[in-house]
């Protein structure tokens, strides 16, 4: 019910004091990023494959989206469809089926490579009548339908479209990994030789996690453009590869809650460490050594994530954060 009234609280006179419009826009991008870090989760946290070229999935993706909605006139919804399913595919066999001969370090530097050739490659002239370079490619406004013109604006109409997505992605996901499939995944990621030994198909399913996972990438990279309305090769680089990895590690790997909280890291990291920064006067200029720190802190305190952390019992907790005696003393 919270989700379905968010893009009105604003209005409300509680709500008004600490949420602005500009929220809606925050949630909107939350879900994208969300569908993004499902795809990430699932091929890290699940399957225990390393990748720095899931930005250069979703770039694609939201390039094919605008190529097919700005210039080939595809509705679009369609396009978004068309886009995560070709990413899906292009990932699947570019990616995850020579990725079956790679593992650990190297896997991630081929994927690094990845990250660094594409966005040079969208600026190559052969393409540009098509990618539009340097410049990249402008789309329209959203609205909603006829039907909901006097109800909704394009803001509220897109926070409603990436919700819906990202809520029915992420139950699909959940059963995906409460499946079988899902189990081999966790048995492919414990041990290769061990989930071997007991009939799993390796190669297979070390392929498949790549296409689902950009699967996910191509949604939230068709979405991308529909709600950023822009897109350009700088619009994602090598350094969104690595928050993505940073933020999955932050919230959980291996947990739906994780990504959750990974999703919501990305989305306010920037506004939070510039508030963090605003504390002290004349710092703004070092907001790379507030991320830094933060970024150590967290990792120390919470090393299974911060998901794995509420998720465990309190006791152990307790006793990890070195309070067992104050407890003690108490009881």
């Amino acid at each position: 019910m919270f989700l379905v009234a968010f893009p009105f609280l604003h209005e409300w006179p509680f709500f008004r004091m600490f949420l602005s419009e500009f929220r809606t826009f925050n949630a909107t991008m939350f879900a994208v990023w969300l569908l993004v870090l499902l795809g990430m989760n699932l091929l890290t946290g699940y399957s225990g494959q390393v990748s720095f070229g899931h930005a250069a999935l979703v770039l694609a993706s939201a390039y094919l989206t605008a190529v097919l909605s700005q210039q080939y006139g595809f509705p679009l919804w369609g396009a978004i469809g068309l886009s995560g399913a070709a990413t899906a595919l292009v990932g699947w066999v570019t990616i995850g089926i020579p990725a079956v001969r790679l593992r650990g370090p190297y896997l991630a530097i081929a994927t690094f490579g990845l990250m660094l050739a594409f966005p040079q490659i969208l600026k190559l002239n052969v393409l540009t009548q098509w990618t539009q370079g340097a410049l990249g490619i402008r789309g329209g406004v959203v609205g909603p339908p006829g039907f909901l013109g006097g109800v909704l604006d394009g803001r509220a109409w897109m926070y409603y479209v990436a919700m819906s997505v990202a809520v029915a992605m992420t139950v699909l996901f959940v059963n995906l990994t409460r499946s079988r499939t899902g189990r081999a995944f966790v048995a492919l990621r414990d041990s290769e030789v061990g989930a071997e030994q007991m009939g799993v198909d390796v190669p297979r399913y070390k392929a498949l996690a790549f296409g689902v996972s950009s699967l996910y990438a191509g949604i939230g990279g068709g979405l991308f453009f529909a709600v950023q309305g822009f897109v350009s090769p700088d619009s994602l680089g090598l350094i969104d590869s690595i928050f993505f990895l940073v933020a999955i590690v932050i919230g959980g790997l291996g947990s739906v809650l994780g990504s959750i909280v990974a999703a919501l890291f990305l989305t306010f990291q920037s506004e939070a460490i510039s508030a963090l920064a605003g504390f002290v006067p004349g710092t703004n200029n070092l907001r790379n050594v507030f991320y830094g720190a933060s970024l150590i802190a967290v990792i120390v305190l919470f090393p299974k994530g911060i998901a794995g952390f509420f998720q465990r019992p309190l006791w152990p907790k307790l006793r990890e954060w070195n309070l067992g005696s104050l407890w003690s003393s108490r009881s």
